[in-house]
């Protein structure tokens, strides 16, 4: 369902509802970034290891379930919550309008939060990422399964709840059945109305928009608005690099530019964030309440948030469009640092 906004919640809340705001835009987590960062070397994972969860219980004493990686027993982290975000876009309509929609996830990070030191470890994901989706038939019931984009389990559904819960499935599938405990999407054209509420973003175009775009110069410094701004984040068919690579690595450029500009606003109208997410709210969806997503702004505000963690992987040319085949070690040492910790015997 679409987020209700809860007017006796908002008030008083601006400093909050401010790191909320950059949280829908995942800006907060876009800093310190650089070309090579959050990759995890992957280290030797052994399924076939002697030993078992059994005898592991009885060296460890630990009751959670276990698993065997690198030498030495690992339990899945109990102390950690996760919220997953998705920027959507619109795309043709489908025949079988009755059970999908038209809106794909382009945008993807998932933010894990460790509730008790604070600390925020972001995973952005690739949209051509291949992985099991669930099928959903007419009445929201799963039909089957295929594998494909991970963009495309969004398109199953209403556009809202259902669809939302399919895609964070489809990560969870992505990543070895982790929990995904939240979900908040935002339409791109929410996303215009966030860069036009500060005044527009600032950048320097990174790539030759010329056959799209003439006010799009490579190299320049411009300032996004509107629809110019949809354009610079959504592009990349008719660009010289057309992979989603590239263009998440432009999102990430905007992203750090808008957060910039959320916090001087914020900074100097306390009712900024307020307004803001009112005018946002319709094209808000969440399973969680106002209240609560105030609570993980409020968490986040005092976070230290470490760098975005990427999955190396290659992008091929499919069939009919670009397909991400993630490296399998990578993805495992992702999820083992991330999710798990080591069993002290």
């Amino acid at each position: 369902m679409k987020l209700r906004v809860n007017m006796r919640v908002l008030k008083g809340m601006a400093i909050g509802l401010s790191v909320l705001m950059l949280l829908m835009a995942a800006a907060l987590l876009l800093r310190n970034l650089d070309e090579n960062q959050g990759q995890d070397t992957a280290p030797d994972v052994s399924s076939n290891a002697e030993g078992s969860s059994s005898s592991a219980l009885e060296e460890t004493g630990d009751t959670r379930e276990l698993t065997y990686y690198n030498g030495g027993w690992y339990a899945r982290r109990n102390d950690l919550e996760t919220v997953l975000l998705m920027g959507l876009d619109k795309y043709a309509e489908t025949e079988e309008s009755n059970y999908l929609n038209n809106e794909q996830s382009d945008f993807l990070m998932l933010l894990v939060i460790n509730k008790e030191t604070g600390a925020c470890t972001p995973i952005q994901l690739n949209r051509d990422t291949m992985t099991k989706i669930q099928i959903l038939g007419v009445r929201g019931d799963v039909a089957g399964t295929f594998t494909g984009q991970l963009a495309l389990a969004h398109t199953y559904g209403s556009g809202e709840r259902d669809s939302c819960l399919n895609t964070a499935e489809a990560v969870s599938n992505l990543l070895y059945g982790v929990g995904i405990d939240h979900y908040i999407s935002i339409t791109m054209d929410g996303v215009a109305i966030l860069n036009d509420l500060v005044g527009g973003v600032e950048v320097e175009v990174m790539d030759d928009f010329s056959s799209i775009d003439s006010t799009l110069v490579q190299g320049e410094t411009v300032t996004l608005m509107g629809n110019h701004a949809l354009t610079y984040v959504r592009t990349r068919g008719g660009l010289e690099d057309s992979s989603n690579l590239h263009r998440m690595e432009r999102q990430r450029q905007y992203l750090i530019a808008l957060q910039k500009k959320l916090t001087e606003k914020a900074d100097s109208d306390a009712w900024f964030a307020t307004n803001a997410i009112l005018q946002v709210s319709d094209y808000l969806t969440s399973d969680c309440t106002a209240e609560k997503l105030s609570k993980i702004a409020d968490l986040l505000s005092k976070s230290d948030v470490s760098e975005i963690r990427t999955i190396d992987g290659e992008a091929k040319v499919g069939q009919e469009y670009m397909e991400f085949y993630p490296d399998e070690d990578a993805l495992q040492a992702l999820v083992m640092n991330v999710f798990y910790e080591k069993v002290k015997k």
